[in-house]
């Protein structure tokens, strides 16, 4: 990809209602204008308030070809820097997590506080400038206890605008009242954009995902196997809505919020008949989470943008998210969140919390992974999407809109 004139090209030749163009999974030009243009500016998920409960206390990230590390400040506040050192860009924090009074890179010995301002150096010139020099600042906002940072924060969309109209969605599910329970990471060799199309879609679920289709009855449903199961589920939704109406609980899907071209939305859905959570057999996993009084058999759903997702049962909730390495890999970061105050091995398994997800996402990597393969190959030609991919034709439209306009 050598100048905008191909990607324009690339752009113009897509056909509505088809993948894309294989150069969109495989090249790092590709990839490098996304990071500047579409995903830089908009707002990710990197973690939970509860991983860094005390002054002091960071975790890092990696992702979009930037290091970054979240900092629980002095002031009780969180702050998101690059993880590189102002002197000659050495990475400043090495460790995945730790807890530190002051950031110090051990190259040269620059320290910087917590708030980011350099506070110590050696041997520079007179008149050097501390000001200057602190640590680059990520954007970073919470949203019921999840962080977000946006790497370009000059370019982020409003935060209160894209969250506020999906928060009554989330609120009953105290998700900042909650700690991370575990998390497991799946390093999958495909570029991010099959990722967000496998998940945007369950066209693959019913002969892939035995464990998530036993859960959740519209897989069966939308599929019509068996036939009546599509009169069977809509009796039950109709059935299982007025329930979580006569309890204040709105449930279906919100409006889509797109702010500066970043997208959000939630929804609440029923599970399976007679399934409390998402577990393997439906049983309950956990004490119930928030003001949820019962196990009501909902799950509320929603992403805030391309690459964050989050789901909530009655007893936990689960996040997830994508994280582009480059052009040909992207890390999913995987959090399931309980209660605060539950206590593994007496009021929740960790195995059983995350087993229906786990084999979920494996099952998808290697799905993913298989699709990665075929699009990389010679014999390669975009193929039409089903009925059942209207949200990841949806999500190749937008994307191929956002890219555009940045030309």
């Amino acid at each position: 990809m050598r100048s905008s004139t191909e990607l324009r090209y690339l752009i113009d030749g897509h056909r509505r209602g088809e993948n894309l163009a294989a150069p969109f999974y495989l090249h790092e030009e590709i990839f490098a204008h996304e990071v500047s243009a579409v995903l830089g500016p908009q707002w990710l998920m990197v973690g939970h308030a509860s991983l860094i409960p005390k002054p002091g206390d960071y975790f890092t990230v990696d992702a979009l070809g930037a290091a970054v590390v979240i900092v629980r400040g002095g002031n009780d506040d969180i702050n998101a820097f690059h993880n590189v050192c102002r002197h000659r860009g050495a990475r400043l924090c090495e460790d995945a997590s730790g807890h530190a009074a002051l950031f110090r890179c051990r190259y040269h010995g620059w320290s910087y506080k917590l708030s980011g301002e350099l506070a110590a150096w050696r041997h520079m010139p007179e008149g050097l400038d501390p000001a200057a020099y602190g640590l680059r600042r990520c954007g970073v906002t919470l949203f019921e206890g999840l962080i977000l940072v946006s790497l370009l924060p000059e370019a982020a969309p409003d935060a209160a605008k894209l969250l506020a109209p999906v928060r009554e969605y989330w609120e009953r599910y105290d998700l900042s009242a909650c700690k991370v329970a575990a998390e497991r990471t799946y390093d999958i060799t495909a570029n991010w954009k099959l990722c967000i199309e496998n998940n945007l879609e369950c066209y693959h679920c019913l002969p892939n995902h035995p464990e998530y289709t036993a859960v959740n009855a519209f897989v069966r449903a939308d599929e019509r196997v068996p036939p009546a199961a599509v009169d069977e589920f809509a009796a039950y939704q109709r059935t299982w809505a007025a329930d979580m109406g006569s309890h204040g609980v709105r449930t279906g899907r919100s409006e889509l919020v797109e702010v500066a071209g970043q997208l959000c939305r939630a929804g609440t859905w029923p599970l399976a008949p007679g399934k409390c959570t998402a577990s393997r057999d439906g049983s309950p996993l956990a004490p119930l989470l928030g003001r949820v009084g019962r196990y009501d058999e909902s799950v509320t759903t929603g992403c805030i943008g391309f690459l964050s997702y989050v789901m909530a049962t009655s007893d936990y909730a689960l996040t997830v998210t994508y994280l582009p390495v480059d052009a040909r890999r992207t890390r999913a970061v995987m959090r399931w969140l309980v209660r605060r105050e539950a206590v593994a091995g007496r009021d929740y398994d960790v195995d059983a919390l995350c087993y229906v997800w786990d084999e979920t996402t494996k099952q998808d990597k290697q799905l993913i992974e298989i699709n990665a393969a075929g699009v990389g190959a010679m014999g390669f030609v975009p193929g039409p999407y089903s009925l059942l991919e209207t949200l990841a034709a949806d999500f190749v439209e937008r994307y191929l809109a956002l890219m555009q306009a940045s030309l």
